[in-house]
């Protein structure tokens, strides 16, 4: 449950080295670049002046953006090509000594794969091309397949041309109507469901006439064999072992293409990941400054991994000098360190629910470990089934390993055994109550009960929500909010001393009088409306007021009515996890009195099944996301802002297995 300390490192060097640099911070996979430009801009770019760095100091007086000229489109259609050809699916680890840094080697030797593809390749579209040639040829000949003439005589017509169509029903209609007006001889040699075949005899001296009329009919021209000699079961003989030949062919070359492959698969392994390196490469010189003689790369490293990024950089020696700052040193406001987020494996899935509400900030607690705990409760006593639960620990843990989908199915997984074990403490087990006997309450049973513990279950949460919003308050060193606001230590006290008064109250408790009670909620709310003079008072700030009186007073008093207003809707919200604890029953009884109606014992079963299918299917989606939103809207709201950049470094897709450990 944390955020990783950020420091802030500047590299500087001479420009022949900016390429070989640049490919190593890469590998190192744990830069987050700033844009060098923006980062000399600030106070916060400073080389100590020694006699060895004054003539880099000398040299920022002429700094500029870095504007790489290499094209590497040349590459880039060379491998593709490759793999397009190869199919290429296997990616293996190659070892880091193994890759191509050179951009010329590089191109150079992915040619010359290209070339040992390219003619087998090229007789391979052409014989492919040339088999659905045939294959075209076979479908059409077979609409002749009746006709007992050589196909040649049919065409070879002296005075007649002849053409095939094929038309819709709509256009066969049509034709229909029209035969009078057609100077052909038009003869049906396919009928199929949706579409006819027919064959036009036109004298030649009328084609023009007739193609006049024909095209207005929206005929598809059918392609015949007519080079063939023949009748067409004849033809229809040819073209299958035509066809056949052109396979075999295929076949060849195909093989000829996996043996090529087979021999060269880990160079062109290496060679893609050699580009996908130069690639990014380029991708992280666009952030680079330059001058004439020195280049400058500036990004966030996580403070632990400084040492590794100078170990990675150690063999260039005094030829560049890196420089690191800690964040907290940083004077520019608008420099902000990005987040990284270091979660244990048990709530580390949850990470993509907070940052689908907003990457916590810098300074900002990070609350993945909160709402993984409490979303896991809230899931779990709204879904309580044992048998339920295992299902979706079943398809987590698919998700997760079959399918990749890590949070996702991580996600599901963790909901599944909370609410197995809820199914516990509730005794269901895909909805029946009489399978086990319930560890702690039947909610069905214990309504009243039931709605009073979620009530009293989202007050803890709230107070737990408080408590982050103090934290973070205090990282912030916000007095105002932090002290006076209504989610500070003075909101705190207001909301748990406005709980105990309401508790009291119910119990019949003799505490302060009621008109003591109101006057320290009235001067606590008062506190409230007052939180900027009275922070500016304490800090010794001035003026006290950042706005107009009026204006701030009409904010402040709108800000208290929202305050109440929040406070008790928060509260009540909470009723929704008894209320859907409830309802997961009811649903249950009404499935199981349709099966109880049913004539037939398969009935029955079919009915318990459809009913288990739509409760863990539909009321667990509805169920999900009421959940979620009682984290968003009623405690992340208290604490959370979530306006935080999040740390995403510069390195090759899936760098951990395209690169050897080894290496």
């Amino acid at each position: 449950m944390s955020v990783e300390k950020m420091k802030m490192v500047n590299i500087i060097g001479t420009m022949d080295l900016l390429e070989n640099v640049a490919k190593q911070v890469v590998l190192f996979n744990g830069l987050h670049p700033v844009n060098a430009m923006n980062e000399i801009d600030t106070t916060d770019f400073t080389i100590s002046a020694t006699e060895d760095n004054l003539e880099k100091i000398v040299d920022l007086n002429y700094v500029k953006p870095y504007v790489h000229e290499r094209d590497y489109t040349p590459i880039e259609t060379h491998i593709k090509r490759i793999l397009e050809i190869v199919n290429f699916k296997e990616s293996f680890p190659v070892q880091e000594k193994e890759l191509i840094l050179n951009y010329e080697e590089l191109l150079d030797k992915i040619a010359r794969i290209d070339g040992k593809f390219q003619e087998i390749y090229k007789r391979l579209l052409d014989k492919k091309e040339a088999q659905e040639k045939v294959k075209l040829f076979l479908n059409n000949i077979s609409y002749f397949k009746d006709i007992d003439v050589p196909l040649q005589k049919i065409k070879n017509l002296s005075n007649f041309y002849v053409e095939v169509y094929k038309l819709t029903l709509e256009s066969s209609h049509k034709l229909k109507i029209n035969y009078e007006n057609i100077p052909s001889m038009v003869k049906k040699v396919y009928k199929a469901k949706d579409y006819r075949v027919v064959i036009i005899i036109t004298p030649n001296m009328l084609k023009n006439e007739s193609d006049r009329i024909l095209s207005s009919l929206n005929l598809e021209t059918v392609e015949m064999p007519w080079q063939y000699e023949g009748t067409p079961l004849q033809i229809q003989e040819k073209l299958r072992q035509e066809f056949n030949e052109l396979q075999r062919e295929i076949l060849e070359l195909e093989a000829q293409m996996r043996k090529i492959y087979e021999e060269n698969k880990q160079e062109i392994n290496i060679l893609n990941v050699s580009l996908r390196l130069q690639l990014k490469t380029s991708e992280l010189k666009d952030y680079a400054a330059c001058t004439n003689e020195f280049f400058y790369l500036c990004g966030w490293v996580s403070e632990e991994k400084i040492k590794n990024l100078n170990k990675k950089l150690s063999n260039f020696g005094n030829k560049i000098i890196i420089l690191s700052k800690e964040a907290n040193e940083i004077k520019n406001k608008t420099t902000v360190p990005p987040t990284k987020l270091n979660n244990n494996s048990i709530v580390r899935p949850f990470e993509v629910m907070v940052n689908m509400y907003g990457t916590p900030s810098y300074d900002e607690a990070d609350p993945t470990l909160f709402l993984g705990i409490s979303y896991m409760l809230i899931f779990g006593a709204m879904f309580g089934d044992v048998g339920q639960g295992l299902v979706f620990l079943i398809a987590g843990l698919f998700l997760k390993y079959r399918m990749r989908r890590v949070n996702l199915g991580g996600i599901l997984a963790r909901l599944g055994i909370s609410s197995a074990i809820f199914g516990f403490l509730y005794g269901s087990v895909f909805g029946f109550e009489d399978v086990i006997p319930a560890a702690f309450i039947r909610p069905m049973e214990n309504i009243q009960n039931v709605l009073i513990m979620a009530v009293i279950f989202g007050c803890m949460l709230l107070i737990v929500g408080f408590i982050f919003s103090l934290v973070n308050n205090f990282k912030r060193k916000d007095v105002e909010n932090g002290v006076f606001g209504k989610d500070g230590v003075n909101g705190l006290l207001f909301y748990m001393l406005l709980l105990y008064f309401a508790y009291s109250k119910i119990l019949g408790i003799n505490t302060f009088r009621t008109s003591a009670w109101m006057v320290l909620f009235i001067a606590m709310l008062m506190m409230m409306v007052f939180k900027e003079p009275l922070a500016n008072l304490v800090t010794g700030k001035r003026p006290f007021y950042s706005e107009s009186k009026s204006d701030y007073f009409i904010e402040g008093g709108f800000g208290v009515l929202e305050t109440l207003l929040g406070m008790f809707s928060n509260t009540i919200s909470f009723i929704r996890v008894g209320a859907f604890a409830l309802n997961h029953v009811g649903l249950f009884i009404a499935f199981s009195s349709l099966a109880n109606m049913m004539n037939s014992e398969a009935g029955s079963v079919f009915m318990y099944v459809l009913g288990n299918i739509i409760i863990i299917g539909l009321e667990g989606l509805i169920v999900f996301i009421q959940g979620l939103r009682l984290e968003y809207y009623e405690l992340f709201s208290k604490y959370y802002e979530g306006a935080g950049t999040e740390f995403q470094p510069i390195k090759l897709n899936n760098s951990k297995s395209l690169i050897s450990e080894n290496s």
